[in-house]
């Protein structure tokens, strides 16, 4: 970009920056860094260790502690009659410890009175059976009556601790999921869902293609939720829209109880809830009155990983990942449970690596997480996770392995405290490679309804390329259609299946005004109701990318499709797109076998100031897209690293964070006069160092 341009991206970055910043100043200080807690359940241990326990937690150096988000039956022990006595007292010994509270509103488990009296608050599954008493995360949130017990409880809370200065905040419900439900109330809410969206029946038919297989409608009572486990080829817009009712719905539910609390707390306490780090059937970005969101992590969980030793370091991209995706969307975030140990909920349950724990909590922080909490202080003693570690053993005394590894973060952490540095700007070499990856909660669902490919994993595919922009060592944001491309100099935008034209025009105005525009295979196939568009494959696009796409192959899971690029042959086996390029646009890679041998499977062209570039294909070890992506970046004079897979290098508050999970060692390019305050130039594995320039 011209100098101009630079200045006013700079502008821009620095003013959607401050947003953030105001928020997480306003609850967790810049120079505080990153704050320390764990969950603790006093309902679960006799009254009499609660001071030992909570005085333990605090002299281990945590800063805040977790009540409430599963005991609504001691809450409200008979329906109507509650008793608050019992959280009154651990609320006021958490404060003589100097610890604060994040206080929980207890909706996941509905108490047994509510489930005699009421069956129907529950969620039916996709065989018609409906679930009871005995469970988490049971409930309807279609059910009026569960969410008016819901507001009765969560009232009785707000009022009660919503001016206490020892609660700083609220997690609403836990881990929010938006899972099936066939229930009668579920049936009745999704009509009246599809009668606001589309309107009249003439509308819906025509969104679910209803005239295909004579679907026809003739009214919306008629309607049934689509299922798969029992019909054969339903809708596919139709199921697209069961899973945005599901999502909404959650989200409903959670503004429901925001809302609620809004009007009984202080403004020093903030609202949030704690979504699975990937999730599929929740979208995190639609509740609205969330001071921001946040969410759980537990990397070991029997998977591989990186090298030989990755299945003890955990899932290498989950954390740095998740930081990226959750933090965008209000400007703060969190881990509020992050694995403190072995878990007992896998298929297969390792010891965490020493130094994994450690390394874990360095990694949130890095990635902008500002407070960190681990699930949980205690190991149980009976229920469904009595083997899930603690910080504190099953003695109640001991502390485990990954609690000393949190102690020991804590005491790290505290230290570079005095080392902070308000006035610390990211570098300009990072500003200069900032991208941002384009994220749709819809296209997500779509995608995954017609997979095409047994092969096709659409969190996969998305991670396979943020792992390439972390190779390059960028700062990365997930963003959506909502954010302001403009803000970044680089925008990626994998697998975005629904596109219309404005969002097309938009992709076009941002390269034409200097952004450098990556777009991959499987992009603007169908409209927003995800119908195909009356045009040849992908045509609307065909003008941005400078080029045709004539088709695509589906490979199996051991075929050598061959491509070619830059002189190198790459293998190919599961998504490929046979590209013809207009004129003036620039070839980057070609096919060399199969009967399209030839043709055209990357390219790229000029678009006013800025680029723009389509890759085609789909590769198992993304070797061809790390170095077609790394060829863009060149080119628009990013200075990009070439990081080994599983380690992560992170600018945060004026200090620089690597951590490695790729188990081998590492030979960091620190170069004087860098001073280094944790660690050493040889990154471990597991492994942190942390340095300032």
């Amino acid at each position: 970009m011209k100098l101009i341009n630079l200045l006013f991206l700079l502008l821009l970055i620095s003013s959607a920056g401050l947003k953030a910043q105001t928020a997480t100043h306003s609850y967790f200080p810049e120079e505080q860094l990153i704050t320390v807690g764990a969950y603790y359940y006093p309902e679960h241990w006799p009254e009499s260790q609660w001071e030992r326990d909570l005085g333990k937690m605090a002299e281990m150096g945590f800063e805040f502690t977790h009540f409430g988000e599963f005991a609504w039956a001691f809450m409200e022990p008979e329906e109507g009659k509650y008793d608050f006595a019992w959280l009154d007292k651990a609320v006021k010994i958490a404060a003589e410890k100097g610890l604060k509270v994040v206080m929980c509103t207890p909706t996941p488990c509905p108490p047994i009175w509510m489930s005699v009296e009421h069956p129907d608050i529950y969620r039916m599954d996709k065989d018609g059976k409906m679930l009871f008493h005995g469970s988490r995360a049971n409930y309807s949130t279609s059910s009026d009556l569960f969410q008016d017990y819901t507001e009765k409880i969560v009232v009785e809370l707000a009022k009660r601790y919503g001016n206490n200065p020892t609660v700083i905040g609220w997690q609403l419900d836990n881990e929010p999921n938006s899972l099936e439900d066939y229930s009668p109330n579920a049936q009745a809410k999704f009509r009246l869902w599809l009668k606001e969206k589309y309107g009249s029946i003439e509308e819906l038919n025509h969104a679910w293609g209803n005239k295909f297989w004579s679907w026809l409608y003739q009214d919306f009572e008629q309607i049934n939720i689509p299922n798969p486990a029992i019909q054969y080829g339903v809708s596919p817009t139709g199921l697209l829209d069961y899973h945005r009712f599901l999502a909404d719905k959650q989200a409903q539910f959670l503004d429901f109880q925001a809302s609620i609390l809004k009007k009984y707390i202080s403004e020093d306490q903030w609202i949030t809830s704690n979504y699975i780090h990937s999730i599929t059937s929740s979208d995190p970005r639609r509740p609205k009155e969330f001071t921001f969101s946040c969410y759980t992590m537990y990397p070991v969980s029997s998977e591989k990983n990186v090298g030989d030793n990755g299945f003890r370091l955990g899932i290498h991209n989950n954390i740095s990942f998740a930081n990226d995706f959750y933090r965008p969307i209000n400007g703060v975030t969190g881990v509020m449970e992050l694995q403190p140990g072995q878990v007992n909920w896998a298929p297969i349950n390792p010891i965490p690596e020493p130094g994994a724990v450690n390394m874990w909590l360095w990694n949130a922080w890095a990635g902008g997480s500002s407070f960190a909490c681990t699930y949980r202080f205690r190991q149980p003693l009976y229920g469904s996770e009595q083997y899930h570690h603690g910080i504190i053993g099953p003695d109640g005394v001991t502390p485990s392995r990954g609690g000393l590894e949190y102690e020991q973060f804590i005491n790290q952490i505290k230290e570079l405290r005095t080392q902070y540095d308000p006035k610390a700007e990211m570098p300009r070499e990072l500003l200069k490679k900032k991208t941002a990856i384009l994220w749709s909660h819809d296209n997500l669902w779509d995608t995954e309804i017609s997979k095409r490919t047994r092969q096709w994993n659409t969190w996969s595919f998305v991670k396979s390329y943020y792992d390439i922009l972390k190779s390059f060592g960028c700062p990365v944001d997930i963003i959506t259609e909502e954010n302001n491309f403009s803000d970044y100099e680089f925008l990626l935008v994998p697998a975005y299946q629904m596109v219309d034209e404005k969002l097309i025009g938009r992709w076009k105005k941002y390269a034409e005004e200097g952004g450098q525009l990556i777009i991959t295979c499987r992009t603007g196939h169908k409209d927003r109701n995800g119908h195909l568009f009356e045009a040849q494959w992908a045509e609307p696009m065909w003008n941005l990318i400078g080029a045709k796409i004539d088709g695509y192959d589906l490979m199996l899971e051991d075929g050598n499709g061959l491509v070619s690029f830059n002189g190198k042959q790459y293998r190919w086996n599961n998504w490929g797109e046979q590209l013809i390029a207009n004129e003036g646009t620039e070839v980057l890679a070609n096919y060399d076998n199969q009967f399209y041998k030839g043709m055209t499977a990357a390219v790229t062209r000029k678009a006013g100031k800025g680029t723009v570039t389509y890759i085609g294909i789909d590769t198992d070890d993304k070797n061809l897209e790390k170095d077609l992506m790394a060829e863009v970046y060149k080119k628009a004079g990013a200075n990009i690293e070439n990081l080994p897979k599983g380690v992560f290098i992170e600018w945060e508050d004026g200090f620089y964070v690597a951590v490695n999970y790729s188990s081998q060692p590492y030979e960091l390019p620190i170069s004087e006069p860098a001073k280094i305050l944790v660690g050493s130039k040889t990154l471990t594995s597991p492994g942190v160092t942390v340095w300032k320039e």
